[in-house]
């Protein structure tokens, strides 16, 4: 007589291996090593491009500026008649004022390259205006207590209480220029530089707009809307610049950041396939 069946079946544990998953697949050895050598690469790029925003464009102590910069800017009547020169196909009077020389600490300047600044672009042919302390203001260890900004047509500081600041000291000037050398050294200077300016204290105005001229200041004194010295630039001379490794590290790493980034994923890729061969 067969075995009634109690409806129970013997159970059999069977290994099921699951095939891995390409893109999870570890590359083989040869790539491992470089593509950890990139990773502390990146780590490193990315650091001291954190410190450098930090620290490039730190003002210099007070024993390190240079002592022309105690001086007043000169400003003298001049003779020169008015001139045209031509910018991008756009024709521009130029109304001399003064001779004009200033040296002076860039503590800070518009960015002609941000969406933030709706006014000057490439084409422009306003360069950068560039805010300048001197004199006075570089006597003491004061000046790097105050906070300076740009916005694009001004120049801004405050200073806590207990510090002594002079407005008349200060400067935001409007650089035009008809050189395109020059015009290049202007794109070079940056917060922190010490510099000499010389050229012509003008008002100007676009050609295709006769009735609007930019007109300059010609005293230190004022303040406010119109206060800001429109400088025609015949001559630029960097005396000191200011944390040069700092700029370039902080340049280096906006461009080595992304240059690594795209070193791994090749190597990834690379990694990828060799894997797949195996």
């Amino acid at each position: 007589m067969a075995d009634s069946d109690s409806g129970e079946h013997p159970r059999y544990d069977v290994p099921v291996m699951s095939a891995p998953v390409p893109f999870l697949a570890p590359p083989p050895p040869r790539f491992r090593l470089p593509q950890v050598a990139l990773t502390v690469a990146l780590a490193a790029v990315v650091i001291l491009g954190v410190i450098a925003v930090f620290r490039k464009g730190t003002l210099p102590a007070v024993d390190e500026i240079d002592p022309g910069l105690l001086a007043e800017p000169v400003q003298r009547p001049t003779t020169r008649e008015t001139f045209s020169f031509e910018y991008r196909g756009v024709t521009y009077d130029v109304e001399p004022v003064a001779e004009y020389e200033i040296q002076g600490l860039v503590v800070a300047h518009n960015d002609t390259s941000s969406i933030g600044d709706v006014y000057h672009d490439s084409s422009s042919v306003d360069t950068k205006d560039v805010g300048m302390i001197w004199g006075d203001n570089l006597r003491t260890d004061d000046f790097r207590k105050c906070e300076y900004r740009s916005g694009s047509w001004t120049c801004y500081v405050e200073w806590p209480a207990g510090v002594k600041f002079h407005l008349d000291s200060m400067s935001n000037t409007h650089i035009v220029t008809g050189d395109d050398e020059v015009r290049g050294e202007v794109g070079r200077i940056r917060v922190g530089d010490q510099v000499r300016l010389t050229g012509l204290l003008v008002n100007y105005r676009d050609g295709r707009r006769p009735d609007s001229w930019r007109r300059s200041s010609t005293v230190r004194q004022d303040t406010g809307n119109g206060a800001c010295e429109v400088m025609f630039l015949e001559e630029i001379e960097f005396l000191d610049r200011g944390t040069p490794v700092w700029y370039l590290v902080y340049e280096l790493a906006w461009w080595l950041a992304p240059a690594i980034l795209v070193a791994k994923g090749v190597l990834w890729m690379i990694g990828f396939r060799a894997s797949r061969a195996r």
